[in-house]
């Protein structure tokens, strides 16, 4: 989804994104790139594509939880960091990629 606010005059855009990861996939086998992967695919079916995803690197990271940055060239034409997030919910992968980190 892509969400656009205007806020002291200036747009600020974001993207959101979520998608779960079949079974037997856990966080601690993803690495960034698989993550950056990912987001690309499910970004697909969003109204602002992630074209390509280079330079994914690794900020945190437990047991149920991975984060990265990556770089990201969007469909809409904007070069921008996407924080990415993989983690564990009721025992599914689920992987989250916007463009402000996540809190």
């Amino acid at each position: 989804m892509h969400l656009s606010r205007l806020k002291a005059g200036t747009t600020v855009s974001a993207l959101v994104a979520f998608t779960l990861l079949s079974g037997c996939v856990n966080v601690s086998s993803l690495d960034c790139n698989e993550i950056a992967e990912q987001a690309k695919t499910i970004s697909q079916a969003q109204d602002i594509k992630i074209q390509s995803v280079t330079n994914s690197r690794e900020t945190s990271r437990n047991g149920g939880e991975a984060r990265c940055t990556a770089d990201a060239t969007l469909s809409d034409g904007r070069n921008t960091t996407l924080y990415l997030r993989a983690y564990e919910e009721n025992g599914n992968t689920m992987v989250a990629y916007q463009e402000t980190e996540f809190q």
